[in-house]
Parts: C-alpha cells; structure tokens; sequence
C-alpha cells in the first residue's frame, strides 16, 4: 500500500517547510483495486456497537464551530482492556468497539497535539481512541529519537488527561522489515511500558506496515515466519517485562494484510490484537475473506487504520464500498481508526483542511472546527464516529 502522498507540485510547494525532508509515501501496487461494480453490496447487516459514552442529539449541521456530544470519558467507563476469544472486552469482560482517528506521523502533524484538539475529537466527533503514528524513518524517530520521544509522550499524555484510549504506533514504512530498527524497538517499547504500563488508556502498535516494497529484490521478502514473528515475539517480551495487561497489536506483511498467515502461527501470549489495514477503493472482499479466516483461527483483529480512497491516500472517495467495510467491522465488533487528521500533506483522506486559509492558525490550533474546516472524508468519518446519517453536501 503506497501511503499515501499523492502530492502536485503546488502542494509540495505549500508544505515542503513542514515535510522538513520526510517522506510519508506507501505503496503495494501489487493489490489489484476493487471497483464500486466488485465491491459487495453495502446493505449487510449492522450489529448495533456498543456506545463508550452517553451522547445528547444535538445540530452539528453548518454552523460556526462543532460543539461536545459526548459527555462520558470512555476509559472510566471500559477500564481495562483484555482479549477474550476474538473480541476486544471491557474489564468486565463486555465486548466492546473503539472507533477513533490516526494522527498523520508526529513529525508531519506541527502543534497539532493539544488539549484543545484531542477534547474535540473526544467529545465533538466521539472519537473513543487516538492513534500516534511515531514514523521510524522519514527524518522522524531514529534520525532524532529524544525529540519525537517527547512528542510522542506529550500525545499519550492528552489522550490521558481526555480519557480515551491511546495507540503507540511504531510505523515502520520504508524501512519495510521489523528487524530493521529492531533494538530501537525494544528501546522504545520498553520505556513506554515503564511509563505507562500501569495505565489502561495504552495500546502498543509494535509495526504498523511490514512490506517488501521497498526492497527490490524477491528473496528479500519480508515474511511472517522469517522476519514479522520474530520481532513480534521479542518485542511482545519487552513489553511485557513491564506491563502484563494493555492490548499489543500486531502487523503482518504485505502492508498488515496477511493476517490469516499471522493466525495460522500466531505469536503467544496475552492479550494480543493482530492489525489489518484497508483502503475501500484497494482492498475488497478479498482482504475480508482473509479476516475471517483469521478469526475461524481465533485471533482478535483491530483494524487501526483504513481510509476512504484507493491505497495511495488520494484520488476519489468510495463511500459505499467504505459503507460495506464499516458495516461488517460493526458486524464482528473490530474497532477502528481512520487514517488521518493533523497533518497540511495533500491527501484526499485527510480529515481537515489544514493547509487552507479557510481558519487562522489561532483557529486551528483552537480546535471546534467548523464544517467549512472539515473534508468530505472528515464529515463522513465523524458522522460514523457519532452514529449519525451523513448526507452528502
């Protein structure tokens, strides 16, 4: 999966001060794209999630700014999270469904981690978890590991102090293979435990995208036996030195699509989540088919980030292949994060309009966006945040 810049020159122009020489492109051109004409219809049947907060009907048409709906804090209300069987369960062993946004990378997403910003996404769009996406390569950890340590804990910080949920997000990308920065993993991985590890707001995303793209070369294929397994147990090991109880989610090659390989010789453990990660106009029935299988398997499954277009983050919106996706993860109770917001890169996923002059910076940075602020991939992901209709303006 190529992520996910498509960017025009104009584009690179306006934010290459941001970019600070970071790439954030994601490929895997070798997944044939799913047409609205394949795509099964999207008329499944919807099991009803559960709600992580009391909500108050309330306009969010047009309107100056976006105003709170929710009104619980979603980790006083679950607790701890555990895996039973396939399902994500509250403390009292209650199958539960977060549904959240992924940040874009820390190194690309400036001032965007706030109290002002993450209380909206928590109580204006009913966001239950907040991915941090902590990119290795790109400029960003392994090129300056104490600065993006600290951004990357000011962010798990907010989440805490709002109280919803928080994925770490180690996102591996062009480095491609797990073992790559491997002892910096454990390094990471084993601080936040340390921090953290007694807090039930934390989830640990160990490799956000192992793939083969990028190496050019088929025996260097990146694989589950040989490579992704490997890591995961080391890493799964480290953590849980620290902390016993929080959820750690898995990736699988191929862009964590093979998840059906990683279920057939899963890592052992407790508490372990395996991450499938999808484009509606890229990925089908075919990637669900391989979902099932995962779970006949008995593995649990969080799908912590999809997006709305095809698998370059750009291009057009598929809503009602994206309508077809989200009715089945409500149907088997996988939670989700949507891919992203924070971020001025030209994408078509991107929930905001963050390079625009539309909102001065003070008004960015102020948060309660209003309409006129947010995309069409922002309006559709919120109204699906809230359980509300959306509408297409």
């Amino acid at each position: 999966m190529w992520r996910k810049c498509v960017v025009t020159l104009l584009s690179i122009v306006l934010i290459l001060p941001l970019l600070a020489s970071c790439s954030s492109s994601k490929n895997d051109k070798n997944q044939s794209t799913t047409s609205a004409s394949q795509s099964v219809s999207a008329t499944d049947t919807t099991v009803a999630a559960t709600v992580p907060a009391e909500t108050t009907a309330v306009d969010i048409g047009p309107g100056p700014t976006s105003v709170p709906v929710v009104t619980a804090r979603v980790v006083d209300t679950y607790g701890q999270l555990q895996v039973i069987g396939t399902n994500l369960c509250d403390a009292t062993g209650t199958p539960v469904q977060l549904k959240g946004m992924s940040l874009h990378g820390l190194n690309f997403v400036g001032n965007f981690i706030t109290p002002a910003s993450f209380q909206t996404l928590a109580e204006d769009w009913g966001c239950s978890v907040i991915r941090l996406p902590l990119y290795t390569e790109s400029e960003c950890y392994i090129a300056y590991p104490d600065q993006y340590y600290k951004v990357l804990c000011d962010g798990i910080d907010t989440c805490i102090a709002q109280g919803v949920y928080v994925i770490v997000d180690w996102h591996i990308l062009s480095d491609g293979n797990p073992m790559t920065y491997l002892p910096e993993s454990l390094d990471l991985f084993t601080k936040i435990s340390e921090k953290y590890g007694s807090t039930p707001n934390v989830l640990y995303e160990i490799c956000n995208e192992p793939n083969s793209g990028h190496t050019g070369n088929p025996d260097q294929a990146i694989t589950w036996a040989g490579d992704v397994k490997p890591y995961a147990e080391q890493v799964v090991a480290a953590i849980r030195a620290n902390d016993p109880d929080n959820i750690i989610i898995i990736g699988s090659p191929d862009w964590s699509k093979e998840v059906d390989v990683a279920a057939a010789d899963p890592v052992a453990g407790t508490n372990l989540m395996y991450a499938v990660h999808f484009y509606s106009g890229s990925h089908g029935q075919e990637l669900r088919d391989k979902m099932d299988a995962a779970m006949a398997l008995g593995v649990a499954i969080f799908v912590s980030e999809w997006g709305a277009t095809d698998n370059t983050g750009g291009g057009a919106l598929y809503l009602n292949e994206t309508d077809t996706w989200l009715n089945y993860l409500d149907t088997h109770m996988i939670s989700w994060c949507n891919w992203s917001i924070g971020s001025s890169i030209a994408e078509k996923t991107n929930a905001l309009k963050m390079a625009s002059s539309i909102l001065t910076p003070l008004e960015k940075n102020a948060a309660h966006w209003p309409d006129k602020f947010i995309t069409t991939s922002g309006l559709y992901v919120r109204s699906k945040l809230l359980g509300i209709p959306y509408t297409e303006s």
